[in-house]
């Protein structure tokens, strides 16, 4: 088993019933369902919601078909479960990973971080004239307007001052062998992830599952101790689908909750679903109209199995009540 494997296994542990497999998939790659959303926070599987994006269906369903040769899985009709009960060390080895809170936001954060690097490297030895070694246009624009901001009524030796020292505080915490030679500047090039995974001998999944572990650590310091490093963060909206991300911004506007079905052309499930998922991810947004501080604290109160049995423990509350009050236990959501 690598380290792919015990990263599923514990997916498939936190889960007190049996899953089926288009659902585990769906929580392993970070796809927002309204299922996958609401009983990962149900289930408080929020940390490994999404860790593994690019992974394919394929690669997915060979690697439950083998460990259940291998005697650890049971698929049947009614899902997959731990054929016995075995220990799934995942989130020990990585206590700072939190997939849903920073999905869609950890790649892009590294790509300007990259950047910025390069930037301040070439600065430092004079040379105004390479190749940027990111692409993307977009993050490009993005550090772009970063080093202005920090620019403004300060000089560059003394913006790339601090924000060396930011780096520095941070590889102090992580292990910096992870990403220091991933860092271009000057003549060198920085290696790419499979490149330093060798050279570390460890397996590409124990790189990347460490890489993130060490990403995610900073981002829960970065507005109280990283305020350099924290520019380049990609805002909270990031982790919204599209169509929830529309949904968002009619709530900005200030457009009431029933009147956006009809403004969508959507069904009220549908927008119920984006509601859920927007109080899940974006900090501070307004949950008052649905739910009290009252609800979610009796909620919170107790382990549940299914919303059935918190239904049925609170039949005032509708499913859509319930579901968002599930989100605002762990969510920084306003209820007042």
């Amino acid at each position: 088993m690598d380290e792919l494997d015990h990263y599923l296994l514990a997916i498939i542990a936190s889960f007190p019933l049996k899953r089926k497999p288009a659902f585990l998939f769906a929580v392993a790659t970070g796809k927002r369902t309204g299922q996958a959303v609401q009983d990962s926070h149900l289930f408080e599987v929020t940390p490994l919601f999404g860790c593994v994006p690019t992974l394919r269906q394929v690669s997915f369903d060979a690697r439950l078909q083998r460990m259940q040769e291998d005697g650890l899985l049971e698929i049947t009709e009614d899902g997959v479960g731990l054929v016995t009960e075995i220990e799934t060390p995942f989130r020990t080895r990585f206590p700072y990973i939190d997939g849903f809170l920073y999905q869609n936001r950890t790649g892009p954060f590294f790509e300007r971080l990259l950047l910025g690097i390069q930037v301040f490297s070439n600065f430092k030895h004079e040379q105004k004239h390479y190749l940027p070694i990111v692409r993307d246009e977009a993050a490009q624009w993005t550090v772009k307007r970063w080093l202005a901001d920090h620019l403004v009524g300060d000089t560059k030796e003394a913006v790339r001052g601090r924000f060396y020292a930011e780096l520095e505080q941070w590889l102090e915490q992580v292990d910096g062998a992870l990403y220091v030679p991933r860092f271009s500047g000057g003549d060198y090039i920085g290696k790419t992830a499979l490149q330093v995974a060798s050279e570390l001998g460890v397996t590409p999944w124990q790189y990347y599952f460490a890489w993130l572990n060490g990403l995610h650590r900073l981002f829960g310091q970065l507005v109280l101790d990283f305020p350099l490093l924290n520019g380049l963060m990609p805002d909270a909206a990031q982790g919204l689908t599209s169509s929830a991300r529309k949904t968002w911004q009619l709530a900005e506007q200030g457009v009431l909750f029933e009147n956006m079905a009809g403004i969508r052309h959507l069904k009220e499930s549908t927008i119920q679903d984006h509601i859920v998922e927007i109080a899940a991810t974006i900090p501070g947004f307004n949950v008052a109209s649905w739910v009290d501080s009252a609800m979610i604290t009796a909620i919170s109160q107790q382990q549940w199995r299914s919303l059935k049995d918190i239904k049925q423990a609170f039949p005032a509350l509708d499913y859509f009540q319930i579901r968002v009050a599930l989100i605002a236990r762990r969510s920084g959501v306003i209820c007042s």
